[in-house]
């Protein structure tokens, strides 16, 4: 079942969705009598995936999650006293000895560490929790994010790992017999945040969310450019995209 909700939301990603799109299109316009119907669905392909590669859009569509959560900033002692953890949530690794270790974590990864981090060295009293298992690579992401973190100065007796978790659900229920009644900061991508809030509470914890890696930040315009299709708005549109596969998913499952 992990591997087919994987599978799933990869194929129904704005770009190999519009390819099989496409690829049908052509069928039906060159090998059948629907040849109207064949160049209707080119045009609704190629459109959605121009609409999906415009910054603007793809903008619009990842601040709908983003701007769900704000930036954690503890005003007082008191709103912090009662945390005795920062739960980092991994977002993916490639292990390669060949490269140094902060670029075998993806750029989300790099990110949510570094957050927790700077979060962890707020509150003297607190542990790093670094949740990631093996999904797709022999070593647990969790040990990799240790790496990073020992590298940017915490003492490995205020690190826990959870290398057992492959998915969003999984840290959830592993997170919650770690942490039990203590108060805790979740950190992950802004984007991933709301999905990881809604199963985190379904297993009934109230984490203090911590969102950072924010994607749509604001940017002047740049030009006639910033209208024009581009890879990294289409990579906005298809991680924006996974998400709402995620929830989708576990609604469906009774996860949230």
């Amino acid at each position: 079942m992990f591997l087919f909700k994987k599978t799933v939301a990869a194929l129904l990603a704005p770009l190999p969705l519009s390819i099989v799109a496409i690829l049908l299109g052509l069928f039906l316009a060159c090998y059948t009598r629907r040849k109207r119907a064949g160049h209707l669905l080119i045009l609704i392909a190629l459109t959605t995936l121009t609409l999906f590669s415009i910054t603007p859009v793809s903008n619009t569509l990842v601040a709908s999650l983003e701007n769900q959560y704000p930036s954690y900033q503890p005003q007082t002692t008191a709103e912090t006293t009662h945390i005795r953890y920062v739960v980092v949530l991994g977002g993916g690794h490639i292990s390669d000895p060949a490269v140094p270790v902060t670029s075998q974590i993806n750029p989300s990864t790099l990110a949510r560490v570094t957050e927790g981090v700077r979060l962890h060295k707020m509150l003297p009293s607190s542990r790093l929790v670094l949740s990631g298992g093996k999904v797709f690579d022999d070593q647990p992401e969790a040990e990799t994010m240790r790496q990073v973190a020992r590298i940017m100065g915490v003492k490995e007796g205020n690190i826990v790992l959870d290398k057992r978790s492959r998915d969003t659900r999984e840290q959830a229920i592993k997170i919650k017999s770690l942490v039990r009644e203590s108060g805790f900061i979740l950190v992950t991508s802004a984007l991933h945040m709301p999905r990881s809030m809604a199963l985190f509470e379904h297993q009934g914890l109230t984490p203090i969310p911590a969102p950072t890696h924010h994607r749509a930040r604001k940017q002047a315009l740049s030009g006639p450019a910033y209208f024009l299709p581009n890879a990294n708005a289409l990579l906005k549109s298809e991680q924006i995209t996974h998400e709402y596969i995620g929830m989708a998913w576990a609604w469906l499952r009774g996860q949230i």
